[in-house]
């Protein structure tokens, strides 16, 4: 079956998690700034890896209304169960408590389409430990896979940064 004849989530009166997924995909602290999530192309049925997660908001938002088929990382167990408790049942997304390097060189080579990191992981790890995430990311992305960052540029501005893999 194409995903692409899926009809369009329904939303669900009785699960409050469907009710929670935003009709925006947030980039920055300021709401509604930065691309639209378009900019990533078709993600019907696309695998889509959110690298510190948090609370999943973003990552709900493409598998609901892009189609994409989801997975949240993050090493903070408080983050991990809420995005459970907020997305529990939706479709095609999954929450997995782990270190992102570690998944990412779990995934086999070129398994992943995108992978997503507002605020999330690369905005932690220090210089030093840089390398091993961004080969492991290297690894995991296809062929014309995109990087998505958010980083925070200075107190009062973000940076966004899409890299496609070669």
């Amino acid at each position: 079956m194409d995903l692409r004849d899926l009809p369009p989530p329904q939303r669900s009166r009785t699960s409050p998690a469907s009710l929670t997924v935003s009709d925006r995909f947030e980039w920055t602290r300021g709401a509604g700034i930065g691309p639209p999530p378009t900019v990533f192309g078709d993600l019907i049925g696309r695998r889509v890896v959110e690298l510190g997660c948090g609370s999943g908001h973003n990552l709900a938002h493409l598998t609901i209304h892009h189609h994409a088929e989801g997975v949240g990382i993050d090493h903070d167990p408080l983050k991990i169960q809420r995005a459970r408790t907020l997305y529990a049942g939706l479709p095609r997304l999954a929450f997995i408590r782990t270190d992102a390097a570690t998944y990412l060189r779990s995934r086999p080579p070129e398994s992943i389409d995108l992978c997503l990191s507002i605020f999330g992981v690369f905005s932690f790890v220090e210089r030093a430990d840089l390398r091993p995430l961004l080969t492991a990311t290297v690894r995991a992305l296809r062929h014309g896979g995109r990087l998505a960052l958010t980083l925070r540029a200075t107190d009062t501005t973000d940076l966004v940064l899409i890299y496609t893999r070669s």
